[in-house]
């Protein structure tokens, strides 16, 4: 049997799911320690007992967004179906799960590495990490589909993963901002419809279900 988790990881993974929360409602900028702890059920100081600062607590936050959805990329990955369904799965994890909010969380997450980014080294490399991780998985997927003969032998795989994964992040500041003409349906519905454009395939029945589903 696994150890019982310790009293300290336990309380440390509370204080990250808290900043979440606060993080995804106030910005980074305008989170104080204080707002986290609060919102923890425990002290500043306590919560300077497990992070040294506000920016360590933030790489956390990152940690167990990737973390959430990488769980479902990992459900994908493990289901028997074929890359055309694999990869529509992937677009819907943009915008869809079993918690709308948790996803809006996510994306104002990324909203706020984005913008450190421009100025924080750390945070700059956290980003290319990660997008280079999810271009990646974005890339085996359509090079199985082209292997298999389910997308056009013209495409350029990694050209395309890095098209749907640019066009992904510029729906989800739409998306994260609350705008109002992007929901997430048509934040998906959006991002299969260019898929199917750029591997020159037939995805229609997945749109079809996409709006199905919304109503």
């Amino acid at each position: 049997m696994s150890p019982r988790p310790r009293i300290t990881d336990v309380r440390r993974e509370e204080i990250v799911r808290a900043a979440l929360e606060v993080i995804a409602q106030r910005g980074f900028q305008d989170t104080r320690v204080a707002d986290i702890a609060e919102r923890a059920g425990t002290s500043a100081p306590a919560v300077l007992y497990h992070f040294e600062s506000k920016g360590e607590i933030l790489d956390a936050v990152v940690s167990l967004v990737e973390d959430r959805f990488y769980e479902g990329v990992e459900a994908t990955l493990a289901a028997e179906v074929g890359p055309a369904e694999r990869l529509v799965r992937f677009l819907e994890s943009a915008a869809r799960d079993d918690d709308g909010e948790a996803t809006v969380a996510m994306w104002r997450v990324w909203l706020e590495i984005w913008t450190r980014a421009l100025r924080e080294d750390h945070s700059a490399r956290t980003r290319r990490l990660l997008d280079r991780r999810w271009r990646a998985v974005l890339t085996a997927t359509i090079a199985q589909g082209i292997a298999e003969e389910a997308f056009s032998s013209s495409v350029d795989a990694p050209l395309v993963a890095l098209t749907l994964a640019s066009l992904m992040d510029g729906l989800a500041v739409q998306f994260a901002l609350g705008d109002p003409d992007v929901g997430p349906e048509l934040m998906v519905q959006t991002l299969v419809l260019a898929a199917e454009r750029l591997l020159e395939t037939d995805l229609s029945r997945y749109r079809l279900r996409i709006a199905e589903v919304a109503r």
